[in-house]
């Protein structure tokens, strides 16, 4: 499913950008704030009536965890990205060190491996900037 330029299904060859945008909210890479106006600036881009309703409902949900528990209401499942693989994985958690200069703590990987891993996958701070356009100033 498309809105605009973005998939944002609920399945993982629709919603591979929904998928990423979720995984990094999980990973404490943005925030709710950060997730609402990343929906924002998709509805923004879509043409009108391009936009799923769970992609609006996720706009009254205040908790991360209330976004990646599937909710019959919101998305009956989180699609997940196939762009992330093990490494990306890792490439995202250097990415959120840098960002929130913070380390997620359910992970096993030092911050040095994590932004080592990050040298060597610099399409993942591609993608999140592409996704997150509006963020580019606070990585600044």
């Amino acid at each position: 499913m498309m809105a605009g330029q973005f998939k944002v299904g609920v399945d993982d060859d629709t919603g591979a950008d929904l998928g990423f945008v979720l995984s990094c909210l999980a990973l404490g890479m943005i925030t709710m704030e950060e997730l609402h106006q990343w929906v924002h600036h998709v509805i923004d881009q879509a043409p009108a009536g391009d936009v799923p309703p769970h992609l609006v409902a996720l706009l009254a949900l205040q908790k991360p965890t209330s976004v990646l528990m599937p909710a019959e209401n919101v998305m009956p499942r989180v699609p997940h990205d196939p762009f992330i693989t093990d490494e990306r994985f890792d490439a995202m958690l250097g990415l959120q060190f840098f960002l929130r200069n913070d380390r997620t703590q359910a992970v096993d990987i030092t911050q040095e491996e994590a932004e080592a891993a990050l040298n060597r996958n610099p399409e993942v701070a591609d993608r999140f900037f592409t996704l997150f356009p509006f963020l580019m100033e606070k990585a600044a």
